[in-house]
């Protein structure tokens, strides 16, 4: 299973904006990446505990994209099968994560919109 994520860049981002500066009737007033740096991480590099940096990054993995691909597998006993594929991804990812540690850092794209008024 994939789970396609790609950030934008900010051309990108306002691509549907070019020309008039419209779409949509939306009128984009600010536009910015940033940069958010893994917290854990921050804790593993004052601490040194490799068990929980991986078990916090797990988490945050389980979290994020347990739901979406355990919704993929069949309906009978969903729950159950959900659950035991969420358990199993995350004490996976927590092994593989602990012996490598890495810093998990993401982008965050904000976008603020002003709704415009229609010219007619």
């Amino acid at each position: 299973m994939v789970i396609g994520v790609w950030p934008r860049r900010r051309r990108d981002l306002l691509a549907p904006f070019a020309g008039d500066r419209l779409f949509c009737d939306l009128k984009v007033e600010h536009c910015q990446t940033n940069v958010v740096v893994d917290a854990a991480w921050a804790t593993y590099e004052q601490d040194g505990n490799k068990d929980a940096v991986a078990t916090r990054q797990a988490l945050f993995f389980r979290a994020t994209f347990a739901p979406t691909l355990a919704g993929a597998l069949a309906h009978n006993s969903a729950a159950e099968r959900s659950r035991a594929f969420s358990d199993r991804l995350e004490s996976g990812l927590k092994r593989r994560l602990a012996s490598q540690p890495q810093p998990i850092n993401s982008l965050v794209e904000t976008m603020v919109f002003a709704k415009m008024a229609r010219q007619r």
